[in-house]
């Protein structure tokens, strides 16, 4: 009959706890009976705890050594043989067939990012990098464009391009405020292209939407930037409807000739 050296691990009895199965054979060692509940933690599927065949032992363990304890255990059989004899020979059962080891886990005094962890937040800390720098070239390039943008219908168009590709990078970067400010230069864009009705949908909805935020998360930046346009918006309304009114009148005046 096959041996089991169970692993329980947990911070306190309420929260979430890790346990691991050991299973030992006459040849080999395989990590068996543990399934995942749906409250994220992982449970045996079975636990023979009878006087008779099993031993309980208790020990508090810092959190870093508890995890370094359980992957020797995996990783090494002849560590986990030695781990099942030292436990056994503290046993008073005499057909011990299970050792359960309720380890009470403790936070550690400074944490330690492994290197395989590692490599991956310096790959997330790059791309980051990356697309800051990406960020700061559209903008440089999207202001030169959208400066021009009054004068010259291509340049304001190419400023909504650059707008565009600038609210993509910010959806990589999960940045709320950015997004809007993106969709800020997308309205100028707009406007100089007059094309003031998707203009004014496009302000209303970013400043409503920082608006119904909590008041310490609104960003004074972006509703100045949106009263700002607006006032770009109801000038630029204010000159086409007095385009309009002269092309009305001159047509008129000349139709009386």
């Amino acid at each position: 009959m096959g041996r089991q050296l169970i692993i329980v691990a947990r911070y306190s009895d309420d929260s979430l706890q890790e346990s691991t199965t050991l299973k030992f054979y006459n040849k080999r060692i395989r990590e068996d009976s543990i399934r995942n509940t749906d409250e994220g933690s992982f449970q045996l599927d079975t636990i023979n705890d009878d006087e008779n065949t099993a031993s309980t032992f208790h020990f508090c363990l810092d959190a870093h050594v508890a995890s370094y304890f359980r992957c020797e255990l995996l990783r090494s059989r002849a560590f986990a043989k030695q781990v099942w004899i030292h436990f056994a020979s503290q046993s008073s059962s005499a057909h011990l067939t299970t050792v359960i080891v309720q380890l009470s886990l403790k936070p550690p005094v400074r944490y330690y990012m492994d290197q395989r962890f590692g490599n991956q937040v310096q790959l997330l800390i790059n791309e980051r990098i990356e697309l800051d720098h990406i960020m700061s070239c559209l903008s440089t390039l999207g202001g030169a464009f959208s400066s021009l943008g009054d004068q010259l219908i291509d340049c304001a168009k190419a400023a909504g391009r650059i707008s565009l590709q600038q609210y993509k990078i910010a959806e990589k970067l999960c940045d709320p405020v950015t997004l809007m400010r993106c969709q800020l230069y997308l309205a100028i864009s707009f406007i100089q292209c007059n094309h003031l009705k998707k203009a004014r949908i496009v302000i209303t909805s970013v400043y409503r939407a920082m608006k119904s935020r909590p008041e310490g998360l609104q960003e004074k930046r972006v509703v100045s930037m949106c009263l700002g346009i607006w006032a770009k918006l109801k000038y630029q309304w204010h000159l086409e409807k007095n385009k309009i009114k002269q092309m009305y009148i001159t047509g008129t005046n000349k139709s009386d000739c």
